[in-house]
């Protein structure tokens, strides 16, 4: 497997990953393990830089440091692609799609947070992480030459 094509995988993996970290915070009912205040407790936990030492609040705070890795990659990701493609390619062109919704999800992820849990945007929060991912897995179709 080509170099970009493996770090397209990696962030395939890195997003589904935060998917189902995602899920257990929803299900375990811990998404205000590290506060609701905003900017206070988001992006930080609790207005630190590291969460207490309880299980609520490490699961909460690593659904957080996963969403930061993934997103990073994903923005690498779409970087590595558009200079080799010069943004031409349905894989790059997916990849820059997905790119802008994470702007979309940081958004709602602190508004998810400030508005302690509202069923409506947690709903919102998920869909858009669904759209990110699979825009994510069209391009690992699409471009992995």
């Amino acid at each position: 497997m080509e170099g970009r094509a493996a770090l397209l995988g990696f962030t395939v993996f890195l997003l589904f990953s935060l998917i189902v970290v995602g899920a257990y915070v929803a299900a375990g009912d811990y998404g205000e393990a590290c506060g609701s205040a905003v900017p206070a407790d988001w992006p930080l936990c609790n207005g630190n830089l590291l969460p207490p030492p309880n299980f609520a609040a490490i699961v909460e705070y690593t659904h957080r440091i996963l969403a930061a890795f993934s997103s990073l990659f994903l923005v690498i990701t779409t970087l590595v692609y558009w200079r080799k493609e010069s943004g031409s390619s349905g894989a790059t062109k997916a990849l820059a799609i997905a790119t802008l919704l994470v702007i979309v999800q940081v958004v709602l992820g602190g508004l998810v947070v400030a508005q302690e849990l509202a069923p409506a945007l947690v709903a919102l929060h998920q869909a858009v992480a669904i759209l990110i991912f699979g825009f994510a897995v069209a391009a690992l179709t699409l471009g992995t030459d």
